[in-house]
This record gives C-alpha cells, structure tokens and sequence, in this order.
C-alpha cells in the first residue's frame, strides 16, 4: 500500500483544488522556498497522525489566507492495498476499474456558533466521502514517520521521558523475550527486559546501605515523632513494582541514551550536527525494518549539516529500501535531486505540482536514461530557478551573466539558471519543461543553440585557404556554407521544432557561432585585445602590443563583416584560442570596459539572439 495522491483545499497557500500524485517508493518534492513543499508534508501528516504521537492544533495560519469562512479539505488516496491491508480497511474500500483503493477525507471547519469559537475536525472515507471512517486500530496502520527540517536529532535520542530513542525500541517485536522474573538460581543472560527490571528492583530495595537508612527514619519516627501504642513502619521501595509488562521495559528504555564512538576521535559520545541527523534517521527507519506493514516516512530537507559524499550514500540507501515502505521527502540539495531517478521527482511552482514522470513529461525511455545519467548536482539547479537557459558550450555558460548584467538584466537578481548541456542533450533538457497535458510549467526556459552554417569565405579563412577555390572543397565534409541552404526559413524551423514547445524557445544565430556573431556585432576589436593578450601570455616571446598591432593589421585587410568575423572565428577554429579559456578573460574584459554604458546601448552591441534570450527568461511570463 502506498499514498498515491492527496488531494488539497484551502489550505494554507493552496486555495483551490490541487492534486498531488506520488510515486511508491520515494518520492522527491523540489522547488524554489515557498512552492508548497513543506504545505503537502503538513497535510498529510494532519489527516494520517505520526509515530511520535504529537498532536498538532489546526491554527488560524492553516486557513488559506486565513479566511476561516472556507473549509480546509484534504482527501488522500492508498493504491495497491495487500489482502490484509483490504481485510483492515473492508468496510471503508472504494472499488475501481483499477482495483481497490482507500480514501481518507479529512475536513477542518471553524465553528463560529460554538463558544469558545473552534476548530472541529472531521474524518471519513470513500471517494465521496459517505463511509464512516475508519477504526483507531486500523487508523494506527496509517501513521507517517514524521523527520522535520532543522530538528534536535541528537536530543531525541537522549534518555528521558517519552524519548524518541524508547518509543521507536518499544515497537521492536521480540524485544522482551526471556524469564519474566528473576528468581535465585536464573541465569541473568536469559532475563526478559522485565525481568532486568525485577532484578534491579530486587537488588536496590535490599542494598544494604539503603536498608540501613530505612531502619535509621524508622528509628526516628518512632523515638521523636510517634505516640507510645503507634504501630507504623517505613520500607523504601522501588517505584513502579505494580506497573504492567509494558510500562516496565518502557520505562527502562526511557533510561537509555544512543551514544556514538567515532574509532578516529578521542571525543566519545559528542558529534556534529550532521551525525547526529543521519543517526536519527537511521533510527526511524529501524522503526517498520521488520514489520510486513506498510509504512510511511515524511522527510523534510534531510540534507542538514549532512556533507555531500554522505548525502549520496544516504539517498542510496533510502532509494534501495523496502518495498512496502513509501519515502515523501523535500529538498534543497542540489546534489541529492542529482541523484534521484528523474522519474521520482516532483516539481513544485506556485503550490502546483508537476511529477517528472514519463506519463506527465515528453520525455522518452531513452532521454530518462540519459538524464539519469548526465544529470548531475551543476545541472540540478534548473529544479529550483524562476527561469532557465539551456546552453551548449562553456563560451554560452560564461559570458552570459556578464551580458545579461550590463544590459541590466543580472541573472542572479532574476534567479536565473544557467545549464551547459553540452552539443547533444539540449533537446532532452527541454522536454523536462514540457508537458503532455494542458497544464505547462510557468517557467520560460530559452535553449541558444549554435547554427551552424559558415558564411560562404569562411572556408578559406577558418580552414584552408585553398578553400578560396570552391572546387577544391572536400566532396566528404560535415560543415555547410550559407549559398548551400536554399530554404533558410525551414532550416530554422527544423532546428526550432526539435526543442521548442509551450514555455520553452530556441534562439539561434542568424549565421554561425556566438564567437562569430559576438565579432559581427562590432566587439571583433575587443575580441582581438583579449585574444592577443591570451596568446602573448602563452607564447611567453611576443609582446601583447606586438600582436595587437599584427591582429587589427590583419582585420583590416578583409572588406567585408562576413571576413573580417570570419578572421576573429579562425582563431578558434584552429585551435589557436580556447573557447571556455577566452569566454573566462573576455567576461571579465567587458565588465570593466563597458561597466558605465547605459543599458539600452549595451543592447545594441551584443547580438540580438542573446539579448533576446535573457529578456525572455527574466521577464514575467503571459499566460
């Protein structure tokens, strides 16, 4: 059995009805901070109750703009129930075409005509709500494991009354195996936790020292503050002779701490944060470990002074669980999404959930197995940006904050991400934002992607410069020249069509590359500083003055754009000039040259498919 949808009503920052599928297994909710996360935990552990037996009040806070006239309403469904969860629940069943399923519906009504005015909660079952709820014994099968965000992992494991470390021992089946009661003669080895608790009795109440001090009050009692004919005695005794089975061994686990020996560390008992949370944890997963139950764990931002190698091993493991045992968890991390099978994540926007599943996705088998396997902790942050732009080169990665920030478009203030996917994944990135359904993802995601097709003299110059003859080209070649593509429209168009769709555009060059078209816009000069600056660094015997004097020389002997972009290019298209390497110096040369330009004139100097791009993703979307 496993929730496989909650359904949602006023409640907190969701106002109309919204459904949330889930996954058996886990199931990951990511998205920027106050995308309802934290609101789909809340809801479920409300209606279902936890472990830990908190009881928690619905407050005003919990109306959705606390407007308390509106009921909260929240109506979870279980899928693939066993026979004996079915025979659990017989009478509150539903029956589908798809098999049984269970349905709790939970309502919250503020009642004004009730002094004092108050909340009163309500619990039903069936799809429509018109089947008694069901039993507390069988409710208490439905209980989540409940890990909060920020919590003191190291003091629920300390003794002490009610302690988390003793309620989660107390559920271990078999724990008080053994002789219930010591007798003279039983081995100690064999004692049940109640019999532990009879001998400790035993031995205090007849320690010597302390019969002794009972037999001193006894003797004061009498001597100077009892009449002549009273007849009282004291005995000290151990509290708590008279309580059950059960309260016995529960008080003796109150009694006990888990402490850690790190064999590294002189520092017993004390560890970090980050322990301390993986130590809770592993002891709430102990909790169901070896029950044919079903169970259910809300895990919120596990991720908590937990260092990444850890993390990795952590979701791992939880991945791998238990079948019967379903696992809702937030996050943050970056790394932990990394590593989640796409297929398991839901993305939060705007208290709207979109599962990353096949059947609600674009996607295919292929691009899933792929994903899974390019999409690492770089990559992840498209989860939680307000927009994003899919790139295909380390040139696009790292020029395009600087761009955008000097056409006053900073991509950190808009929370942009940027994502390099490199030459062949750009259109599987894209159909992460697109949906099968009507429903699309309110994010503008921009694909820039290069075109590809050289400017008819660029041959000679990029190449060979033989290639000034046509006829000698390579009949055999993998690069095209603009006179070769007759109709460019349906060129574009083509390019277009395997990414574009819904919320997410394709830019693209009106002729080549971004280094070409950054010289074709008018910054080949600037492009040329950097680039003798570069080569004098590595040539080490050439004078960067030197160079600049020979690369503008050069630049000026070609009459047209088209050559004299095609010049700047070369350098890169013979391997003179590393990409990523000039996109690093050129980034930083255009911030502090242009660092006074207004705005609009920056616009104007870089190339239009780029300013375009960064508008796109860092304006508000219309619907």
């Amino acid at each position: 059995m496993y929730i496989s949808g909650v359904k949602i009503e006023n409640f907190r920052g969701i106002g109309k009805e919204t459904i949330f599928k889930f996954n058996p297994g886990i199931t990951v909710l990511v998205g920027e901070n106050d995308s309802g996360k934290s609101t789909v935990i809340d809801a479920i552990r409300y209606v279902l109750g936890t472990t830990d037996q908190n009881w928690y009040k619905v407050e005003f806070s919990d109306y959705h703009n606390e407007n308390t006239e509106d009921e909260i309403r929240i109506s979870i469904c279980f899928s693939d129930l066993s026979l004996k969860e079915k025979a659990a629940f017989m009478e509150c069943l539903t029956y589908t075409k798809t098999g049984e399923k269970l349905y709790l519906n939970w309502t919250a009504k503020y009642m004004k005509n009730v002094k004092p005015n108050r909340t009163l909660v309500n619990l039903t079952c069936g799809k429509n709500g018109d089947v008694s709820a069901p039993s507390p014994e069988a409710r208490e099968l439905l209980r989540v494991t409940y890990l909060r965000p920020l919590r003191d992992a190291y003091a629920q494991m300390r003794a002490g009354r009610n302690s988390r470390l003793a309620q989660i021992m107390s559920s271990i089946s078999g724990l008080n195996s053994g002789v219930d009661k010591y007798e003279s003669g039983v081995d100690v080895n064999e004692l049940s936790l109640s019999g532990i608790f009879d001998l400790s009795n035993y031995l205090l109440a007849n320690h010597e020292q302390i019969k002794q001090v009972n037999e001193n009050i006894n003797k004061i009692l009498k001597q100077k503050m009892m009449l002549n004919g009273d007849t009282l005695d004291t005995e000290i005794v151990v509290s708590g002779l008279g309580n059950t089975e059960e309260r016995k061994v529960y008080s003796l686990l109150e009694k006990l701490d888990l402490q850690v020996h790190n064999a590294n560390s002189n520092n017993y008992g004390n560890v970090g944060l980050g322990t301390s949370n993986l130590l809770s944890m592993a002891c709430e997963m102990l909790l169901n470990s070896d029950s044919e139950n079903s169970s259910f764990m809300l895990i919120e931002e596990p991720e908590a002074h937990i260092h990444a190698q850890r993390q990795l091993k952590m979701m791992q493991s939880l991945q791998g669980g238990k079948k019967n045992q379903q696992i809702i968890m937030t996050t943050h991390s970056l790394m932990l999404t990394s590593v989640v099978e796409l297929k398991n994540l839901v993305l939060l926007q705007e208290h709207k959930a979109y599962p990353m599943g096949k059947e609600y996705t674009l996607l295919d088998d292929n691009d899933y197995k792929y994903l899974e396997r390019y999409l690492d902790a770089t990559k992840a942050n498209l989860f939680f940006a307000k927009g994003v732009l899919i790139v295909e080169g380390p040139g696009e990665e790292l020029l395009l904050p600087s761009i955008a920030k000097l056409i006053g478009r900073n991509l950190t203030d808009y929370g942009i991400s940027i994502v390099d996917v490199k030459s062949t994944g750009l259109m599987r990135y894209a159909k992460i934002f697109q949906r099968k359904n009507d429903d699309w993802l309110k994010l503008p995601v921009a694909c820039i992607t290069d075109r590809d097709i050289l400017p008819d003299c660029a041959p000679a110059i990029c190449i060979k410069s033989d290639y000034s003859d046509k006829s000698k080209w390579p009949k055999s070649r993998k690069w095209k020249v603009e006179s070769e593509i007759t109709d460019k429209k349906a060129y574009l168009d083509e390019i277009k069509n395997k990414s574009e769709g819904q919320h997410v555009k394709v830019y693209i060059p009106k002729q080549w590359t971004l280094e070409y078209e950054l010289a074709l816009s008018g910054l080949a000069v600037d492009m040329l500083n950097v680039i003798a600056e570069m080569r004098a660094t590595e040539l080490k015997e050439s004078d960067k003055e030197e160079l600049i004097e020979e690369y503008t020389g050069k630049y000026a002997t070609y009459n047209t754009d088209e050559e004299k972009a095609s010049y700047v290019y070369s350098f890169f298209r013979k391997k003179y000039i590393s990409k990523a390497e000039f996109a690093q110096y050129f980034s930083v040369y255009i911030e502090e040259k242009y660092a006074d330009k207004a705005a609009k004139e920056m616009e104007k100097i870089f190339p239009s498919y780029l300013v375009e791009a960064i508008k796109y993703v860092t304006s508000t979307l219309t619907v």
